[in-house]
């Protein structure tokens, strides 16, 4: 950090990440340095043989090559370990080092060029068996690192580089003529060739998601959605300058900040807060679900884990294989899969299918939601573009239900409209302004409302068996991150008309709704997050967040890059602090931190630049009344100590989740099969055990009342 300048575009490595490749070619080219010495001097070339004279000459000037590489590549390493990840002056005659490296490598790809012909012409008529049989691994396999070299620098080519110079040098132009006259002068001008290169600094971003989304269907949906995720993103990166090895080393460091901060708030005595369970502050306002047999909250959340299925099973097969060892299998013989059985009858014959595969295997996938309990499929749709997300209906006996349940992210499709991120008012009848939502999902709600209105999907359902009371089902609606923002939003265009409606959200995107609209939800929707799942943190809002709070980490580290990443990975390379004075110098590192963290987000200004400010978007939250699953692992000594956590599940509220908590089961725990194992692990006590014990030991102040009755559906 910032990214390496060379040839007047910035590329997507900084000068600091050089150490590795560094390395590794140094340690290549000194190991057939000494193979081609061994050759040349033990070896006796007759040069009076034309072809033998050849190959000397390709050895000694390899082997001159080799020297000159091995210069540069010490000198790349030396230079790209010092200063530290901010400070790049000590690194600033890198791009000058790769210059000569550059040169350099053309000479060796033209000697390289010349051992191939040597051997396309001598190699088998040549008298010298040893020599040329190691000219011929030396051709192959330093290509082969040459041809490394060459797909490394494609991968750290930045589409948007030379536009994001021609930005820079225009932005500190433009600092350097603060002078009332040359506004006066020059305004016009200077307006016009601010929009000129923000202009061609977006039109690269939107070039770079054209490319990686190539294989999408070009259409007026698709091209709108590629402006306005271009549009974002170039909003988000113009002004900060990192690489991708910053981003991972900002998460290491700010992980570590994390649990530091974590350690020092319970160690306080001044606040109230014991114990962070999956991140959150256990403290006596903590309102654990009561469900225990008969509890207040069991029924609900019986209920809860019910319908997490329905949410589970509309990915179809490929969801189904993973949580099954046998799935495949499973679903190959299952009821509906054609192309592997295609004599078997079927009990398709009266449900509507909508662009399943040939072998239908996501609806035989689907059919095995049967086995929870009397549930009638009467309509799914595999229908998949930027805004349209595939969604199923069925009919749920036991519990008089209708059942709509919506698919999440399982497409490049559908991680387009989960970028389309923007804000955009829900379309209500009469409008409410304040209400807004995720534009993508609004779209996608949109989409759903028109296609059950459409096929007349809810008319049909309480139809289809009135002898069973279908037609007095209420409408139940659930899914899955994707799903589970389309399904909140769907709720409330349906609760319009259907004012006994409720809602099931697993793993919601944070970034969903307004203040107001969430409030209303409030009403009707349950939502599901575990541990520390980074779905529901994830906002443009909690994105900004995360930015600056990555660049104040990353800010406050003084140790180059390549230790912090090591330290990482290997964790005894790196040692704990153990004197009372390191000990004192880590809690003022952590409260300049905190205090630093606070200010930044406060001002909304770039840690590393005061003049810039950062783009910054309203908050939007994770909709309804949020049930979190938590995990407690008990320590030794403890009375319930066991090596496996223990779930607990709390209520908790749409504001705690403005923070990314940097955790290696971030997204394990957003997975859906990951979601309905921790429901079903949640312990069935009002309390959890750790806090029983504390309590016996004479922690009375911390009561942790159970959820009010209030707060239930």
């Amino acid at each position: 950090m910032p990214g390496l300048v060379v040839f007047r575009r910035r590329w997507s490595v900084g000068s600091d990440d050089l150490v590795v490749p560094g390395a590794f070619l140094f340690t290549t080219h000194i190991t057939w340095t000494i193979i081609l010495a061994v050759i040349l001097f033990i070896l006796k070339f007759d040069k009076s043989v034309h072809c033998i004279l050849l190959i000397w000459s390709l050895v000694v000037g390899y082997l001159a090559i080799l020297l000159v590489s091995i210069v540069i590549e010490v000198a790349v390493c030396v230079v790209a370990l010092r200063g530290s990840i901010l400070d790049t002056t000590p690194r600033s005659s890198m791009q000058y080092i790769l210059y000569i490296r550059l040169a350099v490598m053309i000479v060796e790809a033209g000697w390289l060029t010349a051992g191939v012909l040597w051997i396309v012409y001598y190699y088998t008529e040549c008298p010298i068996d040893n020599a040329k049989e190691v000219v011929l691994a030396m051709v192959v396999f330093n290509s082969c690192i040459l041809l490394s070299v060459v797909i490394t620098v494609w991968c750290c080519y930045d589409t948007a580089g030379r536009s994001w110079v021609k930005m820079k040098q225009y932005q500190r132009s433009m600092r350097e003529s603060e002078l009332k006259f040359q506004y006066k002068r020059s305004g016009s001008t200077r307006n016009w060739r601010q929009r000129k290169v923000l202009r061609a600094y977006q039109d690269s971003w939107q070039n770079r998601c054209q490319f990686i989304f190539c294989c999408s269907a070009p259409s007026d949906r698709n091209r709108n959605s590629f402006a306005d995720i271009a549009r974002l993103l170039s909003d988000f990166f113009r002004d900060l300058d990192v690489v991708p090895s910053d981003v991972v080393v900002g998460l290491v460091l700010l992980r570590k900040f994390q649990k530091i901060e974590r350690k020092a708030i319970i160690e306080e005595r001044k606040n109230d807060t014991y114990e962070f369970l999956s991140g959150v502050p256990i403290t006596p306002r903590t309102q654990f679900l009561s469900l225990q047999e008969n509890g207040p909250d069991a029924e609900m959340f019986q209920t809860v884990i019910h319908f997490a299925n329905f949410a589970v099973k509309a990915y179809g097969w490929p969801v189904y294989v993973m949580m099954n060892k046998m799935g495949i299998c499973q679903v190959c013989t299952g009821l509906s899969c054609y192309c592997c059985l295609p004599c078997r009858r079927t009990n398709s014959e009266n449900v509507q299918i909508v662009d399943d595969n040939c072998c239908r295997c996501n609806y035989a996938a689907l059919e095995k939601l049967t086995k929870i309990g009397d549930i009638e499929i009467i309509y799914a749709t595999y229908h998949v573009d930027v805004g349209e997300t595939p969604f199923f209906v069925a009919l749920d006996y036991d519990r008089k239900k209708i059942v709509i349940s919506i698919r999440g992210t399982l497409s490049m499709k559908d991680i387009l409209t989960d970028l389309n991120a923007e804000s955009e008012t829900i379309p209500l009848h009469p409008p409410r302004e304040d209400w807004t939502g995720h534009k993508g999902m609004v779209q996608a709600a949109q989409y759903i409302y028109e296609k059950i209105e459409e096929e007349q999907l809810l008319q049909k359902a309480r139809a289809r068996n009135p002898e069973k009371g279908t037609k007095d089902f209420d409408i139940t609606i659930v899914g899955h991150s994707l799903g589970a923002g389309t399904a909140s939003i769907l709720g409330i265009l349906l609760r319009q008309n259907h004012s006994s409606l409720e809602c099931f959200c697993y793993s919601p995107p944070g970034g969903l709704l307004s203040a107001p609209a969430v409030e209303y939800t409030k009403e009707f929707t349950i939502s599901v997050v575990v541990g520390k799942d980074v779905v529901p943190r994830i906002g443009l809002h909690q994105m900004e967040t995360l930015r600056t709070d990555l660049i104040n980490a990353i800010k406050r580290s003084v140790d180059p890059k390549w230790k912090t990443i090591t330290c990482s990975i290997i964790c005894c390379g790196c040692s704990e602090p153990t004197s009372a004075v390191e000990m004192s110098s880590q809690k003022t590192e952590v409260s300049e931190y905190m205090r630093t963290k606070k200010d930044a987000r406060c001002t909304g200004l770039h840690p590393s630049d005061s003049t810039i400010a950062l783009t910054s978007h309203q908050p939007l939250y994770p909709p309804g009344r949020i049930i979190h699953v938590v995990r407690d692992h008990p320590k030794k000594g403890q009375q319930s100590f066991s090596k496996k956590p223990v779930y607990q599940a709390l209520w908790a509220n749409n504001t705690d989740f403005d923070e990314v908590l940097i955790s290696p089961v971030m997204i394990q725990d957003h997975m859906p099969d990951k979601v309905l194992e921790a429901l079903n692990k949640v312990e069935r006590t009002s309390r959890p055990r750790r806090l029983l014990d504390l309590r016996r030991r004479g922690h009375s102040a911390y009561e942790l009342r159970p959820a009010p009755h209030d707060i239930r559906l």
